[in-house]
């Protein structure tokens, strides 16, 4: 099986890769600076480009039997209103062109499901990212209205606050209000989940929250 992921550059990339390889998947990855990830250079197929490059994302997808992407605003200045949102368009078009169904994104508490209830904390760290970081939460709920409303086999995979750490026996997954979910997740058990999602079909066509067991 061959996976696309995109955002594999970023603090949780290495978690994610590594997971992939101990699964004994087929990796391509996508990024901007192929130095960065010359660790995994006889390991995995690294495709370069921006997320504006529509022929370089359609090869990073090519083949692939899913897609997974950790993209997510990350506080560098731009004068481009929604910039993840805009690149996810791209990868989404292309994933319509070459029938790719499964796309597994993350997300945040920022974006609401209509199973959830209502919940203190994930209404209080939305409130947070929106104060302090207007653009970013403004393209993670653009993020989210794209993809939900796309005919993709979809899951949004939404996250507290990250750490770095090792899976750790697996995490606390529900929807807000209705399970116990704690602030903060491990990187390693982010990348368990993601990878988990792409053959099941329990979170299809919804944005569970998942966080570490208390």
């Amino acid at each position: 099986m061959k996976i696309a992921l995109f955002g594999a550059t970023g603090p949780t990339g290495k978690y994610i890769i590594e997971e992939g390889l101990r699964r004994g998947y087929e990796l391509s990855a996508y990024t901007r600076d192929t130095a960065k990830l010359s660790d995994y250079a006889s390991k995995i197929a690294i495709v370069t480009g921006d997320l504006k490059d529509r022929e370089a994302i359609r090869r990073n997808i090519a083949g692939s039997d899913a897609v997974i992407s950790a993209l997510g605003p990350n506080g560098a200045k731009t004068q481009e209103a929604l910039p993840v949102m805009n690149g996810l368009r791209n990868v989404i078009s292309a994933m319509d062109e070459l029938g790719v169904r499964r796309l597994v994104q993350v997300s945040t508490s920022s974006h609401r499901d209509p199973q959830d209830s209502f919940d203190l904390k994930a209404k209080a760290m939305g409130m947070l990212i929106k104060l302090i970081a207007r653009g970013a939460y403004d393209d993670i709920k653009a993020i989210g209205a794209l993809i939900s409303g796309s005919g993709l086999d979809w899951t949004l995979v939404r996250l507290p606050f990250l750490k770095d750490g090792p899976a750790n026996g697996g995490p606390a997954v529900g929807f807000y209000g209705k399970a116990k979910l704690g602030m903060k997740l491990s990187r390693g058990n982010l990348a368990k989940f993601l990878f988990d999602q792409v053959s099941s079909r329990e979170f299809v066509r919804a944005a569970p929250g998942i966080a570490d067991r208390s």
